[in-house]
């Protein structure tokens, strides 16, 4: 019996030896390590979603214009491999590309600050009476377009918003019914100040009494009709802007600011917004010099590859347009 007892013992500890003790208190595995990649914002917005386009590797396939969005500073992007960039909107900001990334095998993590937005200052030239009237006009003008470029993160905003009664000016019936062959004499005997935009408020744009002209891409000059509709402002100075109309494409419709025939102009792209500020031919750019030193990119109206996102291109959805 005594041999059989030592023999029982000795199982029980053999066993107890195979299970570590066969308790809870057992030390788990190291979790795998962090290969989540994250693009922090230093200064964003409070509730202000952040949106991305990102370039690199994801797995074996290299994404272009990947789109990410989020509430958080701290952008949740997974694991992105390769070398890429990253164009980076918020609201209030102007947009920024982060160029030449190297997203590495292990978590990359990108500190980027927005720039503030950009103030363009305004003059307003009233030649068509009433002078009260018009003034009004202009002013709602004004304050739509801000609207839009604010809930579309243009990154633009008006500054010094200058008023000028012309009415009395011997010269202003003479442009009264407006073309832009009429552009450069208006300029010389109404006036023009320069680092501005001009806008000249007229009783007919090319014969209509609600339409508006830029007269060229990318300029600081604006003609409008007294009786033109609060949204046109925004699309005529999108042509300052260097944008052109969308009206060919089937994945834009009137409510885009840069259809050429509408009153629900609204939205604009990501596509669009890029193109406004990293075009050469952007007023931004080539008048205002608004964005020294920073990164340009030559971007056609239906361009669409590494370096230019598809003019069509949406973080966030347009109406019935989704985000792509």
């Amino acid at each position: 019996m005594k041999q059989l007892n030592i023999i029982i013992l000795l199982g029980l500890l053999l066993l107890l030896h195979s299970c570590g003790g066969c308790g809870d208190d057992s030390t788990p595995p190291p979790p795998p390590p962090n290969s989540n990649d994250i693009l922090s914002i230093s200064n964003t917005q409070t509730d202000e979603e952040i949106g991305l386009l990102v370039d690199g590797n994801i797995g074996s396939v290299a994404v272009n214009d990947s789109a990410f969005v989020s509430l958080d500073k701290d952008v949740q992007l997974g694991e992105i491999t390769g070398t890429g960039e990253a164009i980076i909107f918020n609201n209030r900001r102007a947009p920024v590309l982060r160029q030449n990334i190297n997203w590495k095998t292990d978590n990359t993590i990108i500190v980027e600050t927005m720039p503030d937005e950009i103030l363009i200052p305004v003059t307003v030239w009233i030649l068509h009476t009433p002078y009260t009237t018009n003034r009004t006009n202009a002013i709602d003008w004004s304050l739509t377009t801000s609207m839009i470029w604010e809930n579309e993160r243009m990154g633009v905003a008006f500054e010094d918003y200058e008023i000028i009664d012309a009415t009395n000016n011997p010269n202003a019936a003479n442009y009264l019914n407006f073309t832009c062959s009429m552009r450069n004499n208006l300029i010389n005997d109404i006036g023009n100040k320069p680092n501005r935009i001009n806008i000249y408020v007229v009783e007919t744009v090319d014969g209509g009494t609600s339409r508006g002209q830029a007269c060229s891409i990318g300029s600081d000059f604006v003609a409008m009709a007294s009786q033109a509709g609060s949204e046109l402002l925004s699309h005529e100075i999108g042509h300052n802007f260097g944008l052109l109309h969308t009206d060919s494409r089937s994945d834009f419709n009137r409510t885009n600011v840069m259809h050429s025939a509408s009153n629900t102009r609204q939205y604009f792209t990501e596509g669009q917004v890029f193109r406004s500020h990293f075009n050469p031919s952007s007023a931004l750019n080539d008048t205002y010099n608004a964005r020294s030193g920073k990164p340009i990119r030559n971007c056609g109206h239906l361009q669409s590859d590494s370096q230019c996102p598809d003019i069509g291109k949406r973080i966030w959805e347009d109406g019935t347009f989704r985000p792509n």
